[in-house]
């Protein structure tokens, strides 16, 4: 009698537990060691356009893109190795793959159950989010054009004006022998300096450049802007193939890539940084390697991941994160900084128009 009331209540507890598994908004994955597919509810087909008997027995890699779906098994093999979490227990944020083929960010928790070989994922969908944050992103950067040609239409050319009638003044005055033809010459000559930062505020705000002739050319003009910082040598080497074809996602590379460049020359103590940009078929690549001394010990980096500190590059992983790019970050003390972006081209059309697919 207490055998069949403790199978009874076995009974009706995994009925509960499947029915709250069934009615949880996010999808959950149950999976081995292996990556297999164990259970999913049903979550997954709203999300995945899957059937949960589809992707049962399936190995979890299906619904990620490349180099997603290679890294999985590793991270699972690591972790059972050497019990080290890389990925397991941690929230992390990357694309995920529908059954059409089409792209979509997500988050991703995975977490071991205690005394079995079983893994459960818990894929949140972001899209509306990313969408929002993204929307966020472009209207500042129409605020900060509008702001810029503010300054040079209004007070970058009133100061202009301004320092040229001083001088003029000064000019004639020091013809007239009058004592007061110095301090307007030095008057002058602070009202241009003046000019020379608001241009170069102008030029930190601006993309008019990116805008008009591309990634590329826009890059071009930002390192020749650095050549001669320093003891530092800033160079650029492009296949010159770029054709994103999204103006969103070319003013975050470019933000990217600025960000990452002024951190090398602002703290690296570098000889050389070097920018690239190469296209292959699938895939928009930035890189920017410094040969420095190396990013703080205070930073946290984890899978090229930065788990704390760093605001600087927390703006770059940020704007990495709105265009559904990969970042990676690799520095060693005195061996430089390797930072490389990673933007999976679109594929198919999305009414969310991200870039993700």
């Amino acid at each position: 009698m207490v055998g069949d009331m403790n199978q009874t209540l076995l009974e009706e507890n995994s009925e509960e537990l499947r029915a709250i598994l069934q009615a949880a908004a996010d999808v959950i994955v149950i999976i081995d060691y292996r990556g297999t597919v164990l259970h999913v509810n049903s979550a997954l087909q709203s999300l995945f356009d899957y059937k949960p008997q589809e992707l049962i027995g399936q190995n979890i890699s299906l619904l990620m893109p490349e180099p997603y779906a290679k890294e999985h098994d590793g991270y699972i093999d690591r972790y059972l190795q050497t019990n080290e979490a890389r990925v397991i227990g941690i929230n992390r944020e990357l694309l995920a793959r529908r059954k059409g083929g089409s792209l979509f960010p997500i988050n991703l928790l995975v977490s071991r159950v205690e005394g079995f070989p079983r893994f459960v994922g818990i894929i949140r969908d972001m899209s509306e989010q990313v969408l929002l944050e993204r929307e966020a992103l472009q209207s500042c950067e129409i605020e900060r054009n509008r702001i810029s040609r503010e300054l040079h239409d209004d007070l970058g050319q009133n100061l202009t004006g301004q320092a040229m009638l001083a001088r003029g003044l000064a000019n004639q005055l020091q013809k007239d022998g009058h004592v007061l033809w110095q301090p307007l010459l030095n008057l002058s000559e602070a009202l241009q300096q003046n000019v020379r930062s608001i241009r170069n505020v102008i030029n930190e705000l601006a993309t008019v450049d990116l805008e008009e002739q591309g990634l590329d050319v826009a890059l071009r003009r930002f390192i020749d802007t650095c050549d001669g910082y320093g003891e530092t040598q800033v160079r650029m080497i492009s296949n010159g193939k770029w054709a994103v074809g999204d103006y969103g996602v070319e003013v975050q590379l470019y933000r990217i890539a600025r960000e990452a460049v002024y951190n090398a020359l602002k703290h690296a103590e570098a000889s050389l940084i070097e920018l690239r940009l190469e296209q292959t078929a699938e895939h928009l690549c930035l890189d920017i390697q410094d040969d420095g001394k190396g990013l703080s010990p205070t930073l946290t980096i984890r899978d090229g991941r930065l788990i704390k500190n760093g605001q600087g590059l927390r703006n770059i992983h940020f704007r990495a994160h709105m265009i559904g790019a990969r970042l990676n970050i690799e520095s060693a003390v005195n061996r430089g900084t390797h930072i490389q972006c990673l933007y999976t081209k679109p594929q198919h059309s999305d009414n969310t128009g991200q870039g993700y697919e």
